[in-house]
């Protein structure tokens, strides 16, 4: 299948050119001194609220293409964070007033071992609607259509003066401003099916990325911060169908986010914005996007562990050396 080769070659350009000044930036501010204080030794607790939904564009047999998301006001989030562990679970309560009804889970598994992060996660969003019609209240709906995806992230802090933790998993406080290119290379499985009309659909995606990440975190006043971030990513899917064509297609990401929010000994809290911008290389018929923004709000709060988990994760700790 003949890919886009002009504009696919404009993005890789750009987006390695974008890698290579972040890097030397990276470089010329990296060095290590006492600016981040961790709270390993406790347990944080974290809730989370965010707006953002999953959406698919799909083409039809007069190959018009349309849009359906699903009917997710809201998502909620908790997860717990301990030493070198992290576990959360992700669902959208139920909107009782509506006809149109979608369910969404996530579960992840975090492991921070010094400026290693590595994630994995198992997510699945079933019941999708034509957007439009959401908003008319009329009968086109797709309530056995479902996504299932087995996905995961291994990254990578260069700059140990900006904490990452301290932004996304509150287990760190960042007392000085800095920043720090992150390279992530994001692996996953994803699986499409249901029943989408009178047509039964299915579809198989592999997908593998280099996603190269800027963050800076300005440090107001101490306790109080600013974080914006960009993320540019391109990658390749492997993709099989219901009628066992394969296809392989190139895929590009751009993500820009804004946080800002408060610390201190005891607790985090803050709010953050994102834009995502997701595309895949021509003549796909059923592709997730979330060309969307969203905003996130998030409370956390640090425990003294209960004497069983701090046993129990020491153990872990002994015996595989983490």
């Amino acid at each position: 299948m003949a890919l886009d080769t002009f504009n696919t070659q404009s993005f890789s350009m750009k987006f390695f050119s974008i890698i290579f000044s972040l890097l030397i930036f990276n470089i010329l501010q990296s060095q290590e001194f006492d600016s981040v204080v961790s709270f390993s030794d406790d347990l944080l607790v974290k809730v989370n609220v965010n707006t953002q939904n999953e959406s698919f564009s799909i083409q039809d047999d007069s190959e018009e293409n349309f849009t359906i998301g699903a009917n997710n006001v809201y998502r909620l989030e908790v997860s717990a964070n301990y030493k070198f562990l992290g576990l959360s679970i992700g669902f959208s309560p139920g909107n009782g007033n509506s006809n149109f009804k979608s369910s969404f889970l996530d579960y992840q598994l975090r492991l921070f071992l010094g400026q290693w992060i590595q994630n994995f996660q198992y997510r699945k969003v079933q019941g999708f609607y034509e957007e439009s019609v959401i908003l008319n209240e009329e009968s086109l709906q797709f309530p056995h259509l479902k996504t299932t995806n087995w996905n995961g992230a291994t990254s990578y802090v260069l700059n140990p003066r900006l904490s990452l933790k301290h932004l996304l998993y509150l287990t760190e406080w960042q007392r000085e401003s800095a920043g720090s290119l992150i390279p992530t290379l994001k692996y996953g499985y994803n699986k499409l099916s249901g029943q989408f009309g009178d047509e039964k659909l299915f579809q198989n995606n592999f997908d593998i990325a280099l996603v190269s990440s800027y963050y800076y975190t300005w440090v107001v006043k101490r306790n109080w911060f600013i974080s914006p971030s960009l993320s540019p990513a391109l990658g390749v899917r492997f993709s099989s169908d219901e009628s066992d064509e394969k296809d392989t297609f190139v895929t590009k990401a751009l993500n820009f986010s804004l946080q800002f929010g408060y610390t201190n000994d005891r607790i985090s809290a803050g709010a953050s914005f994102s834009f995502d911008s997701n595309s895949v290389s021509e003549d796909v018929r059923e592709n997730v996007i979330n060309d969307k923004s969203y905003a996130s709000i998030y409370f956390g709060y640090r425990f003294n562990p209960p004497r069983y988990l701090k046993e129990k994760v020491e153990w872990i700790n002994r015996k595989i050396g983490l």
